[in-house]
């Protein structure tokens, strides 16, 4: 005979999602996500610096060249209010913005900070600071030749301004002449060719600057665009997952759970649904039920039927008769004595009176219908009641009663005489004491003629 399965089998046997291996992959998907919004984030905040050093170079760019194109102006207006008014108060001025202020040097050293050698703006600035080093020679030159407008000894000016020498100028050189030469030098042709090529320049520094700024403006904002596309992507991608996890959690494993909790309040059997650690839940639970209803219904079994001849007790008996009573139908009772028990034991002994007790227990049942209820309610005493049955069936139950007698006669063991009395009422308002005491009259009856038969209680014969 093959043995039944273990529980432990039929865990191993079940299939379904697993919640702890769900949630790991979910974890390991969420984390990837992650990294890879980590990953464009990073890139996102570099392509802003990007943008900001751009910006900030080309502040840088345009201050520096501002810078040079007002000192280079500003130079210019000094050298040429003192070749015009001849006040050392403009050259003093003048001095003090190439020796000291230094404006142009100072944009070039913050130029130099945000470019590379390489960078088209610094050299651009760079061909800017050498034509205006170009145009300080000049306004020098002419600066000196105004000095010697004035007759002023080299002891009497500036150092940085005697040290200049003048060309192809004597002594004998009218004075008008040197400062028609000082003017021409500042408002010439020549010098003002200088003066348009920093200018230019320095236009040309911004336009360059401007230019590349718009380029990495481009190509950061296109980079841009394309990395919070892919932000929004893995957001997206973010909250499927968590709507998906929040489904199969929902699904996998609180609704099962609620379902549990109602089938545990009803007192039923858990359905094997849900997540593989639900169902293998379920099934533990559904063991230790099957186990307990068992061990219920053994202790029912104890309780309800009658240790000897495996019928109801009395006290299931009772309890048949109270349920009858509630639902009011049609029903007859039997009260079914044994004849001669008491000779049965004296000769043949106890054994001998268990079996004849086991042996009619054993006819009764098999008489009556599956859905008669047969009980033994005291040591030689029995009682049958018939659910659904009307008086119109009493000549059936008679004749079931003769064929238990006439079975008692061939008992196992040649036990004799054995045989039974049975009074018989009927009631249509179901079990009632007085249905009892009508059974037990006709019972009654039955031991006044003699024994060994069945009697019919009828209420003429009760009034008489």
């Amino acid at each position: 005979m093959q043995t039944d399965t273990n529980p432990e089998q039929k865990k191993r046997s079940l299939t379904g999602i697993n919640i702890q291996l769900l949630n790991i992959f979910f974890i390991v998907v969420t984390a990837i996500v992650f990294c890879f919004i980590l990953v464009i984030s990073n890139t996102v905040n570099n392509r802003f610096h990007a943008v900001e050093n751009a910006i900030y170079k080309f502040i840088i760019c345009e201050q520096s060249s501002e810078l040079i194109k007002e000192s280079a102006n500003y130079l210019t207006d000094q050298a040429r209010l003192f070749v015009v008014t001849y006040k050392e108060e403009y050259v003093n001025d003048y001095l003090k913005e190439i020796n000291v202020t230094k404006r142009q040097q100072k944009a070039l050293s913050e130029l130099e900070k945000v470019c590379s050698e390489k960078d088209l703006a610094l050299q651009r600035l760079k061909i800017a600071m050498e034509q205006g080093q170009s145009l300080i020679n000049m306004e020098l030159y002419a600066i000196r030749l105004a000095y010697k407008v004035m007759d002023k000894d080299n002891s009497e000016i500036p150092a940085q301004i005697a040290e200049i020498p003048i060309r192809n100028i004597d002594d004998t050189v009218p004075k008008e002449k040197l400062k028609n030469t000082a003017v021409n030098n500042l408002f010439g042709e020549g010098y003002l060719i200088y003066k348009t090529r920093i200018n230019e320049n320095c236009r040309l520094t911004i336009s360059a600057i401007e230019q590349q700024i718009k380029d990495e403006l481009n190509m950061n904002a296109t980079d841009l665009g394309t990395n919070i596309r892919r932000l929004r992507y893995l957001f997206l991608i973010l909250l499927i997952v968590n709507v998906i996890l929040f489904i199969a959690f929902a699904y996998l494993i609180i609704l099962p759970l609620e379902r549990f909790k109602t089938a545990i309040e009803n007192d039923e059997r858990l359905n094997v649904i849900g997540a593989l650690e639900c169902k293998h839940l379920a099934e533990s639970y559904n063991e230790i039920y099957d186990l307990k209803a068992q061990n219920e219904k053994s202790l029912l079994k104890k309780a309800e039927y009658d240790a000897l001849t495996g019928i109801l007790n009395r006290r299931a008996f009772d309890q048949v008769c109270h349920t009858s009573s509630e639902k009011k139908q049609p029903v007859a009772l039997l009260l079914i004595d044994m004849d001669n028990f008491k000779y049965i034991n004296d000769n043949y002994g106890h054994a001998g009176g268990d079996t004849a007790l086991k042996e009619l227990a054993r006819l009764l049942t098999e008489t009556f219908r599956t859905d008669d209820y047969v009980a033994r309610i005291g040591g030689d005493e029995f009682a049958a009641i018939l659910p659904n049955c009307a008086r119109s069936a009493a000549n059936i139950i008679k004749q079931k009663i003769l064929t238990v007698n006439e079975k008692l006669v061939n008992i196992k063991d040649n036990i004799k005489p054995v045989s039974i009395s049975v009074g018989v009422a009927f009631s249509e308002e179901g079990f009632s004491e007085e249905l009892f005491k009508n059974a037990d009259r006709a019972l009654y009856i039955v031991k006044e003629k003699g024994k060994r038969g069945c009697e019919i209680f009828e209420e003429d014969s009760a009034n008489k």
